[in-house]
């Protein structure tokens, strides 16, 4: 379950299960499945699907209760080979469920900000998991706060630090971020029928489409100056929405990135609740850019530096360095 706290790219929930039946079978269990699957998943089409219905028909001839049916629901998952779709048991979609209801203002904080130099905006920012409405408005409101504390007019640059984001819910970052992001559609998620939905940041708001997902409570907070550089560092824990925060600064034109290749996770996942309260979290789309490049895969930096978790925020950090480095040299040669 190492993927659970990093798939909600869409707040979406949706509920699968047929009221108007009493008792679920295992063959209704698995063909509810399977109809979401072969309607949804982006890799429908890399599925040996025959082979698929054979391993079904295998496991109805044993399975005397729904839970018989989660091994095979798991390899149909792994045989997508999409590295992002997953499954929850009933008790595990629960207490994912129960844990988001929580709105602690210590779990929600998952970044610290501060000045380098006196004069470069720094932003570490981990995961965040949570879906709960207050608690995703609440880590906006506390992001933008904390980026207008730390601006001032002798400002050279930022530091957006995602190396230890491992993704969570994009949209409160994107919200958070809308001061470095400005704004307009900032990248856009492919189905697998090529259908396009974008992604954006507008006055305080971020979402999909036409549709604002979060919101900051009080008026959006906007730099002192828009064109400072961005420095964007990632790693191999960069994952997920995590890296949809990457891609939305991908082509800004005053960022650059910095570090290692990122996880790779660079896919929209949808959760489907199944009759029985099981859920499955299934990879529907592909991330793409503002400019319309497709990832999926392993996001490269602009510039490749090998660095140590360990070293993250030490006077040994060579890729804040480097970042240091190309802020202080934009701004030198803007002058």
């Amino acid at each position: 379950m190492r993927h659970i706290y990093i798939f909600f790219f869409l707040i979406l929930i949706i509920s699968c299960s047929d009221t108007t039946k009493t008792t679920v079978t295992p063959k209704d269990y698995l063909d509810e499945v399977l109809k979401i699957v072969e309607e949804h998943s982006l890799n429908r089409d890399s599925v040996d699907w025959k082979e698929i219905k054979k391993l079904e028909s295998t496991t109805l001839k044993y399975a005397q209760t729904l839970e018989d049916c989660y091994p095979f629901v798991k390899l149909i998952l792994k045989a997508l080979k999409d590295h992002h779709s997953f499954f929850m048991t009933k008790e595990q979609a629960e207490k994912w469920q129960s844990a988001n209801k929580t709105a602690d203002i210590k779990e929600i904080i998952t970044f610290h900000t501060k000045l380098l130099n006196q004069n470069i905006g720094y932003i570490h920012m981990k995961g965040f998991g949570n879906v709960d409405s207050v608690a995703m408005q609440q880590y906006a409101d506390s992001l933008q706060n904390a980026i207008k504390a730390i601006d001032n007019e002798h400002l050279n640059g930022w530091i957006l630090d995602l190396r230890e984001n491992t993704g969570g819910n994009c949209w409160p970052m994107l919200a958070g971020l809308g001061p470095l992001l400005g704004n307009g559609i900032c990248g856009y998620f492919l189905d697998n029928n090529q259908k396009e939905s974008s992604w954006f940041y507008r006055e305080g708001e971020s979402g999909i489409d036409s549709k604002a997902i979060v919101k900051v409570s009080k008026r959006p907070y906007h730099l002192i100056n828009d064109l400072n550089p961005i420095a964007i560092l990632t790693g191999h824990r960069t994952a997920s929405s995590g890296e949809v925060v990457v891609i939305a600064f991908h082509n800004k034109g005053n960022a650059r990135s910095f570090g290692e290749l990122t996880r790779g996770l660079s896919t929209g996942n949808v959760p489907y609740i199944l009759s029985d309260g099981s859920m499955i979290v299934l990879t529907h789309s592909i991330d793409a850019d503002r400019e319309r490049n497709i990832f999926g895969a392993k996001i490269e930096p602009d510039e490749i530096i090998k660095f140590s978790y360990q070293s993250i925020g030490q006077p040994n950090d060579l890729v804040i360095k480097k970042a240091m480095d190309w802020i202080n040299r934009k701004i030198k040669n803007a002058i």
